[in-house]
C-alpha cells in the first residue's frame, strides 16, 4: 500500500512539473520578464536577498503554478485542472513534499539553501 501511494504521488508530482514548466513561460511576466538563466531563478526566488534559495523560497515560488492551476481553489489540483484533463489530483500539501525531495535532490552540498549553481545542475537521483 506505502509503495502504491508513492508511485501515485510520483505521478501526480511528474503530471505537476510538467505543467509547472509550461505555466513558467507565462508566469515570467509576473516578475519582471521571461527567466533566462539560473541567475534570474536565483535573483527572483530570493526574496530575502542572500543570494541563496531556501526552501521555503523554493516552494514558495514553485507553488505559484500550484495556485494558478487549481481553478476552484480547493487546494488540490484535480485532473480536470491539469492540461490534457489526465493524471492524479494532488494536493498543495503533496505538492510541497515532492517540491522538499525536488529541493533536497538539488542540494549538492547539503546546506540547506541552493545557490546558482545547484540551481542550474539537473536533479541528481
Amino acid at each position: 500500500m506505502r509503495s502504491r501511494r508513492r508511485t501515485e504521488m510520483r505521478t501526480g508530482a511528474v503530471y505537476l512539473g510538467a505543467a509547472l514548466i509550461c505555466a513558467a513561460s507565462s508566469f515570467g511576466a509576473r516578475a519582471g520578464g521571461p527567466v533566462r538563466s539560473s541567475g534570474d531563478y536565483l535573483a527572483r526566488m530570493d526574496s530575502n536577498g542572500d543570494r541563496r534559495v531556501s526552501l521555503s523560497e523554493f516552494q514558495a515560488w514553485m507553488g505559484y503554478a500550484f495556485e494558478r492551476m487549481d481553478v476552484d481553489h480547493d487546494g488540490i489540483v484535480s485532473p480536470a485542472e491539469l492540461p490534457g484533463g489526465r493524471g492524479k489530483p494532488i494536493s498543495l500539501a503533496e505538492h510541497r513534499a515532492a517540491l522538499a525531495v525536488m529541493f533536497a535532490k538539488q542540494d549538492r552540498n547539503h546546506d540547506g539553501t541552493l545557490d546558482a549553481r545547484e540551481l542550474a545542475a539537473p536533479p541528481q537521483r
